[in-house]
């Protein structure tokens, strides 16, 4: 197994905690902080769906 294969969605799942930690603490206002949150939550999904398929599929 490659390492890169399985990096990328560990990266993914990483950047997506950090966005959805900046949309649920910051005080930006409505639109702001959903969109990050919504975004954060959607990566991480996202990381750990493809970090279920690449380990799968060797």
């Amino acid at each position: 197994m490659k390492r890169s294969n399985v990096l990328f969605p560990v990266f993914i799942v990483i950047i997506g905690w950090f966005i959805g930690g900046f949309g649920f603490t910051t005080k930006l206002g409505h639109p702001i902080s959903t969109i990050c949150f919504y975004l954060g939550l959607g990566l991480i999904f996202l990381g750990f769906i493809s970090f279920i398929l690449r380990v799968k599929n060797k």
